[in-house]
């Protein structure tokens, strides 16, 4: 996570040298190659290398992709765009749950080198102006500091980030020791989270266009709030499903909101945005993981239910960060 949060910040700037059609094919390319290495290298040292790279070149598709979408397409529409795009990273998880129950662990970079391969050709290939040009207006990332807007929105984006992987990466860990599950009924659940997430980042998109951004961001943080505040009980196995699709699905409406709220920035803030925004939701996430350990060792239900009340609290930061758009 660290890796892909650093390397966010390298593409914003180096679109103003590079076009984008240029960097994406590039990352693409490189990212299919170190994907590659992961799947043929045997010593762990060598792995953990190509593991950071795959981390800084997979970094490029997320900031590209919103600063394009904001660039090519009519406000009106962002949300549902932005839902598809994000919905199809839950659509590979489904995918990479499955291939870790039924085939080798190397098929797990296998088969993301052969995607990032055919990417990095059809980027190449694609008419587009958009994809042929560059970013013209300047980039400066310490406009975070002096730029209230900016900043608002990077401190709720970071604090919810933080909340969310506090819980969210703890998950496997959670449904094994508390419940006892066995790898093949915690894939399953995973698989149900990955598809719930797919759903709600259409369903956030549609929310986004049609109600505002405001109004995505704070139904899926009180839908992640309520869902959360659950595990402080013990459930059957159906119920406990229900809750972890809940989070699932709270979390992808709000962060379409968010995310989507990010593409309305002026062209002059677009590109350092995009860029922050991927940088800030990875490097909270780490810092919100290795933040929880301490807590979840003494208590996963209590961990979770204080989280769950930190975010119904974060709602009154929303309409300050997402504003009435």
């Amino acid at each position: 996570m660290i890796p892909y949060g650093i390397g966010a910040l390298l593409y914003a700037p180096l679109a103003r040298r590079l076009s984008f059609r240029v960097i994406m094919a590039s990352t693409m390319g490189l990212y299919a190659v170190s994907s590659l290495l992961c799947a043929r290298i045997e010593l762990i040292n060598h792995f953990f290398l190509a593991r950071v790279a795959t981390g800084i070149t997979g970094a490029a598709v997320i900031p590209l992709g919103l600063l394009l979408i904001g660039k090519m397409f009519e406000k009106g529409v962002r949300g549902r765009l932005v839902g598809l795009f994000f919905g199809c990273s839950f659509f590979s998880s489904v995918v990479g749950v499955f291939l870790s129950g039924v085939a080798s662990w190397r098929y797990l970079f296998y088969v993301p080198a052969f995607l990032g391969a055919v990417a990095a050709f059809l980027i190449l290939i694609v008419p587009s102006k958009d994809l042929s040009a560059r970013e013209k207006n300047s980039v400066n990332y310490f406009n975070i500091i002096y730029n209230n807007k900016i900043r608002n929105i990077f401190i709720f984006i970071f604090t919810i980030s933080f909340l969310y992987h506090g819980i969210h990466k703890w998950f496997g860990v959670y449904l094994s020791r508390d419940y006892n599950l066995s790898q093949f009924n915690i894939s399953l659940l995973f698989i149900l989270m990955a598809v719930s997430g797919f759903v709600g980042q259409i369903l956030g998109g549609y929310i986004s266009d049609k109600k505002g951004r405001l109004v995505s961001s704070l139904l899926g943080i009180l839908v992640l709030g309520f869902a959360t505040l659950f595990f402080i009980g013990h459930y059957p196995l159906w119920i406990l499903a229900i809750i972890l699709c809940g989070t699932s699905i709270g979390w992808a409406i709000g962060h379409n909101g968010a995310s989507t709220a990010l593409t309305d920035f002026p062209d002059e803030h677009r590109a350092e945005v995009a860029s922050l925004n991927s940088s800030a939701r990875f490097l909270s996430g780490g810092l919100g993981f290795f933040a929880s350990a301490f807590f979840v060792e003494k208590s996963f239900s209590l961990t979770f239910f204080t989280i769950g009340i930190l975010m119904l609290l974060l709602t009154f930061f929303v309409p300050k960060a997402i504003g009435r758009n």
